[in-house]
């Protein structure tokens, strides 16, 4: 479901070094990480990158995986290109990568934001409402929610399909986890809301001071209010009807009321002001990932025909609407999905920041830098691919996992604050597709030129305004 996005990227060509992380040499004695000299001057970096912030990101690690641009606002700020240094941020070394700050003046103190004790508090009272056993319970619940959607879609019928995704996937949110069913055709407030959670980290406010009260910060604020006020509505519901037991919890939020009202966790940790910023975190994680998934996965089946008769032979193959029953046996439909997070990684960025003066690969990062993980170059890096910008599914259905670098394949992240949702956002995945595909064909109505249209925002998107055409098998 998500963590960010940022500036750039490429995935570097040389081996990665063996240079350690936090080295006990002098660091001072280290050069910092050069610019690439295929961007031309630092001053004219963001200029570059707002042109096109793919090849930009992408020409940044063409020769090396330890790199260094220049942002306004921001000044250098470093990318490490590998999974040996994503390993290093996320798992290894990870106290000395800390989280950014504008996650917690966006989203409070969620479990997207906090740091060390507390993020432990509160990662391990909402895991069990994320396990497997818990999620899979979902699973009819989501069905439900995504043919309610589609049942209106029309022959023939063109379809802005990024919007649609986003709709249908705050509907199965909402309905599975928050325990309330979105108007099809209403809820517009709560809709609009959503949406506008992607605010706070767009690119043309993003390089800007974090003070300066932009539109698009003014948008993420009315949002959020909104959502925090949905929050006290949803938590009035809950109250008095809350559960300890995940299995016996209709919801997320009755589950966490319930522990809260039983004395059952740290009482600080589930008060109102918390709750509701596990809501907005919960949303803003939760929605628009799932929906740039599906958008692309969908293009993909649409520009791959041998690729869509499988999946279609797949999906005709099963007895109704899928169920949790029939899970397992998508194979076809589970490779879509995988090869499609590794092509469109929704996070395509990871960003953090350094506590201290750190050692990569010979050079020095210096404390309280910011430095970011290019999720996207290292999934298209041809020394752990074949081919690897090719939609090629089939890749996933020998050893490719076994064999493959830890690191290799993030698009959840990875280590201990590897995505929460991502057993939920998988599932989800594989039932839309397969619900779907059992009843309807979309073509995409764009030009075909081997790689879709993408918008980097604070995930990977298609433009708005793309149109897809239904047809009814």
């Amino acid at each position: 479901m998500l963590s960010d996005f940022g500036q750039w990227f490429r995935g570097g060509r040389e081996t990665a070094g063996s240079g350690d992380v936090g080295s006990d040499r002098d660091s001072d004695d280290l050069p910092v990480p050069p610019y690439p000299p295929n961007l031309g001057p630092p001053q004219l970096h963001f200029v570059r990158q707002m042109y096109d912030p793919f090849g930009f990101i992408e020409r940044s690690f063409e020769t090396q995986d330890v790199v260094r641009v220049r942002i306004p606002s921001q000044g250098d700020v470093y990318g490490l290109g590998h999974p040996d240094y994503l390993k290093r941020a996320l798992l290894t070394d990870r106290e000395r990568f800390r989280k950014s700050e504008d996650f917690r003046i966006a989203f409070g103190e969620g479990l997207l934001t906090v740091e060390g004790d507390e993020w432990q508090k509160q990662r391990d009272v909402l895991q069990p409402l994320f396990s497997r056993e818990s999620v899979t319970g979902y699973a009819d619940g989501m069905v439900e929610q995504i043919r309610r959607r589609t049942r209106r879609w029309a022959d023939g019928e063109r379809l802005a399909l990024q919007q649609e995704c986003r709709d249908m996937a705050l509907d199965v949110l909402f309905a599975t986890v928050l325990g309330r069913e979105l108007e099809l055709d209403g809820d517009e407030r709560l809709r609009e809301a959503a949406e506008a959670l992607n605010e706070w980290f767009r690119p043309t406010s993003y390089v800007l001071p974090q003070w300066l009260p932009t539109p698009a910060r003014r948008r993420f604020k009315r949002g959020k209010r909104t959502l925090r006020a949905e929050a006290d509505r949803l938590l009035d519901a809950a109250a008095g009807n809350g559960s300890t037991e995940p299995a016996a919890a209709t919801d997320l939020l009755s589950l966490l009321v319930g522990l809260r009202e039983a004395g059952a966790t740290d009482s600080g940790m589930l008060s109102d002001e918390r709750l509701r910023d596990q809501l907005v975190t919960l949303i803003f994680a939760g929605h628009d990932t799932s929906a740039t998934t599906l958008t692309f996965a969908f293009w993909a089946l649409a520009t791959n025909p041998t690729v869509r008769e499988r999946f279609h032979a797949e999906v005709d193959a099963l007895d109704g609407p899928p169920t949790i029953a029939d899970v397992d046996d998508l194979e076809v439909t589970e490779r879509i999905v995988t090869e499609t997070l590794r092509l469109f990684p929704p996070v395509y960025m990871l960003p953090r920041e350094t506590d201290a003066d750190v050692v990569v690969d010979g050079y020095r990062i210096p404390e309280d830098s910011v430095v970011t993980l290019p999720i996207r170059v290292v999934q298209r890096d041809e020394r752990f691919f074949e081919e690897p910008d090719t939609f090629r599914p089939s890749r996933w259905a020998g050893d490719l996992r076994t064999d493959l670098h830890d690191f290799a394949y993030a698009p959840f992240g990875g280590g201990p604050r590897i995505c929460i949702g991502r057993q939920f956002a998988l599932l989800e995945a594989q039932l839309v597709l397969a619900t779907i595909g059992r009843e309807y064909e979309l073509y995409w109505l764009g030009d075909d030129d081997g790689e879709p249209p993408v918008s980097p925002q604070i995930t990977t998107r298609m433009p708005e305004g793309r149109e897809f055409l239904v047809t009814e098998r």
